[in-house]
C-alpha cells in the first residue's frame, strides 16, 4: 500500500488533472503552486498591454507608475517630454494615468509610456465613434492642401476638403489655403468615417456631421417652435426668390416678398450672407420640412399711418415701378405703392396710354383714395394739377442739385 502511495505522488509531481479532465505538465503545475502560495504573480505585464496606474513618485527624470505588478514601472523622460505641457503638468503623485507596457527586461525593469497610452485610450474611443455613428465637436488646429486637421484627444483628425462644409470647389491653392487659415480655431462637428491605426489614419467628416445635426436639430425645432415665434438667424444663401437663414441648426425661407415693405428685385440688394437678422415664423410644415419667415413683419409698417400723411385729392411725385396690361404701380415711398388704372395714365385721345410710361419714370400723380386697411391707393396722372406738377418737380430739381453741391 506505501509503494502504492509513493507512486502515486511520483505520477502526481508531473501531471495533474484539471477540472474539465485535461492535464497541465509539471512545469505548469509547479507555477500553479507559486501561484497557490502567493509567491509569484500571475498578472504579468507584456508588452503593448494598455493599463490603469497610480504615480507613487515623481522624479526629475523619470515618473514610478504603481500598475499591480511587483515592480513599479517607469515612464522615462523622453516619453513625458512627448506630452502636452498643460497635461504633463497635472502628472503627480497620487493620479491616475493611462499606460502602455513599452518594455521589460532584468536591466530596465518595467518601462512604461504614457503617451503612447493616451494615443491607443484615443484610438480605441475613435473605432467605437465609427461603429456608433457619434457626432463629437472638434477644434481646428491645422491644415494641409488636402483639407484641415482637427484635435482628436492626443491624436490628429483629418477633413478632407470634399468633406468641410461651405467650402468651394473652385477654389485656387492660394484661395483654398487662405479658406484653411480662416478655419484655424474654429470648433466644427464631425463623424468618423475612417479608422486604420496601423497607418495612423483618421478621418473624419463635418458635411455628414453636420446634415445629421441639422437633421436632428430641425425635427427638434418643429417640436418646440410655434408660429409667430421671433428668432434670430444667420443668412446662409442668397437666391432670386428669397434667402435661406439658418435659425439654430435648420434653415428657413424668407421669400423676397417678405424682407421688407419696400418692394425687393433681388435678395442681394437688401442682405448678405453671414447678416444675423431677427424673422418671425409664418409657417411651419413638419410633414415637407419647410419653415417659412418674415423680416418684413417685424419692420415698422409705413401703411399704419399712411392716412395721416396722404389725403384724396392730393398731388404727388411717384416713381413707376412696373406696368402692368390693366395700368402701372408706383412708389410714393418706400413700401407704399398705389396704383394707376390705364384709364388714368393719359388723356383719352391717347392711343396707347402705357407707351407713355416707363418703369422708373417720376411722374406726378393725383390721389383719388385711400384705403388703409386693403392698403391700397388709386392714383391718376391724367388728372394731377399741371401746376402743381410743374411746382413738385421743380422742387425736387432743386434738393438735387443742392445734394450734389454738399457732395461735391
Amino acid at each position: 500500500m506505501a509503494a502504492s502511495s509513493i507512486a502515486d505522488n511520483d505520477r502526481y509531481s508531473e501531471t495533474f488533472n484539471d477540472f474539465d479532465g485535461g492535464s497541465v505538465e509539471g512545469a505548469d503545475y509547479a507555477l500553479f503552486e507559486q501561484y497557490l502560495a502567493g509567491d509569484d504573480d500571475l498578472n504579468i505585464p507584456e508588452r503593448g498591454d494598455l493599463r490603469e496606474g497610480m504615480i507613487v513618485e515623481v522624479r526629475s527624470s523619470e515618473i514610478l507608475v504603481n500598475i499591480g505588478a511587483k515592480r513599479d514601472g517607469v515612464v522615462p523622460q523622453a516619453d513625458i517630454a512627448r506630452l502636452d505641457k498643460e497635461y504633463a503638468a497635472t502628472l503627480v503623485v497620487g493620479e491616475m494615468v493611462p499606460v502602455v507596457v513599452s518594455k521589460q527586461t532584468t536591466d530596465e525593469g518595467l518601462v512604461l509610456s504614457i503617451a503612447d497610452a493616451l494615443q491607443k485610450r484615443d484610438w480605441l474611443i475613435a473605432e467605437k465613434m465609427l461603429e456608433s455613428n457619434e457626432i463629437s465637436v472638434r477644434t481646428v488646429v491645422g491644415h494641409n492642401k488636402g483639407g484641415l486637421l482637427v484635435e482628436f484627444g492626443h491624436l490628429r483628425g483629418f477633413i478632407p476638403a470634399s468633406h468641410i462644409v461651405g467650402l468651394p470647389r473652385n477654389l485656387s491653392d492660394d484661395e483654398r489655403i487662405q479658406r484653411f487659415d480662416e478655419m484655424i480655431g474654429q470648433a466644427l462637428p464631425v463623424e468618423v468615417i475612417e479608422v486604420e491605426r496601423r497607418r495612423r489614419r483618421l478621418v473624419l467628416s463635418h458635411r455628414l456631421a453636420e446634415r445629421r445635426y441639422r437633421e436632428e436639430r430641425k425635427t427638434h425645432l418643429f417640436e418646440e417652435m410655434k408660429v409667430g415665434d421671433v428668432v434670430e438667424g444667420e443668412v446662409r444663401s442668397l437666391r432670386p426668390f428669397g434667402a435661406f437663414v439658418d435659425i439654430g441648426g435648420a434653415d428657413g425661407l424668407l421669400h423676397v416678398s417678405e424682407i421688407g415693405w419696400t418692394p425687393v428685385s433681388h435678395p442681394k440688394d437688401v442682405l448678405q450672407v453671414g447678416d444675423i437678422i431677427q424673422v418671425e415664423v409664418l409657417r411651419l410644415d413638419s410633414d415637407r420640412s419647410r419653415i417659412a419667415l418674415s423680416r418684413k413683419k417685424l419692420l415698422p409698417n409705413p401703411w399704419m399711418s399712411i392716412a395721416e400723411r396722404y389725403h384724396q385729392g392730393d398731388t404727388v411725385m411717384v416713381t413707376i415701378t412696373r406696368v402692368v396690361d390693366f395700368g402701372a404701380f408706383a412708389q410714393l415711398e418706400p413700401g407704399v405703392e398705389g396704383l394707376i388704372h390705364v384709364s388714368e395714365l393719359a388723356e383719352i385721345e391717347v392711343a396707347e396710354p402705357l407707351k407713355s410710361i416707363a418703369t422708373g419714370d417720376r411722374v406726378a400723380a393725383k390721389i383719388l383714395r385711400v384705403d388703409p386697411e386693403r392698403q391700397r391707393i388709386g392714383l391718376s396722372c391724367r388728372q394731377a394739377s399741371d401746376m402743381t406738377a410743374q411746382t413738385l418737380l421743380e422742387t425736387e430739381e432743386g434738393q438735387r442739385a443742392g445734394q450734389a453741391e454738399v457732395s461735391a
